[in-house]
């Protein structure tokens, strides 16, 4: 079978599983948002994780297909981070709409160099904002590296920052997850933090274009 056919089946028959979280319209983008196999992909994990705590860089449909899941599962928060004020107002705006902000919560902070000279989002914005979280529900159990945008040139290294950044407030054991591996700048910080960090990766071959790894339990 074709490869671009394969996906394109795999997509849809993922769609049909989403079918009762998409409970209305939301603004999915065909190159900016997870796809479905991944979405379902990352909401497998919660679930058969029993991930509680989850933090996720990149606000999107993601968020709110999160929150809905924590909802209605009855257990678990979620902290989305982005620097894309228009997302974050949006997101915020739904999950208040729906019901689900004391499920989940959103931070829109602007992108910014760090201490090691790298553009990640603004420190100063979400290391308060997570040690808060961490202070109330406990450390993160799943990271979810879906941004900021690495495609504008010379930004390939974007998401690498996420990892270095938030390790402190993370659970041995804790699951981390990469979109985007199809891409060369995505493939270079997923093996880096493989060099540099105890993670315990494993392979997909659903061709989800998620990397999902496991920090080694102390």
């Amino acid at each position: 079978m074709d490869e671009s056919l394969r996906r394109a089946m795999a997509d849809l028959n993922a769609w049909m599983r989403l079918g009762p979280l998409l409970t209305e319209y939301l603004p999915f983008s065909a190159t900016a948002t997870l796809r479905p196999t991944g979405l379902t992909a990352l909401l497998d994990e919660v679930l058969l994780g029993g991930r509680t705590v989850l933090v996720e860089c990149g606000t999107g449909p993601s968020t709110i297909v999160l929150a809905r899941l924590l909802a209605r599962r009855g257990y678990g928060r979620l902290l989305s981070i982005d620097n894309d004020e228009r997302w974050t107002t949006y997101a915020e705006t739904q999950l208040r709409r729906e019901g689900l902000h004391g499920v989940a919560k959103v931070v829109h902070a602007p992108l910014a160099k760090n201490a090691n000279g790298m553009r990640w989002y603004s420190t100063e914005i979400v290391s308060p904002a997570v040690a808060a979280y961490v202070d109330q529900y406990g450390l993160v159990d799943m990271l979810i590296v879906d941004g900021p945008p690495s495609t504008d040139p010379g930004q390939s290294m974007i998401r690498y920052p996420a990892l270095p950044t938030l390790r402190w407030a993370m659970a041995p054991g804790a699951t981390l997850v990469l979109d985007d591996v199809d891409r060369p700048g995505e493939l270079t910080v997923a093996a880096r933090w493989q060099d540099e960090y105890d993670l315990l990766t494993r392979s997909d071959p659903s061709g989800t274009r998620l990397a999902i790894s496991t920090l080694a339990p102390s």
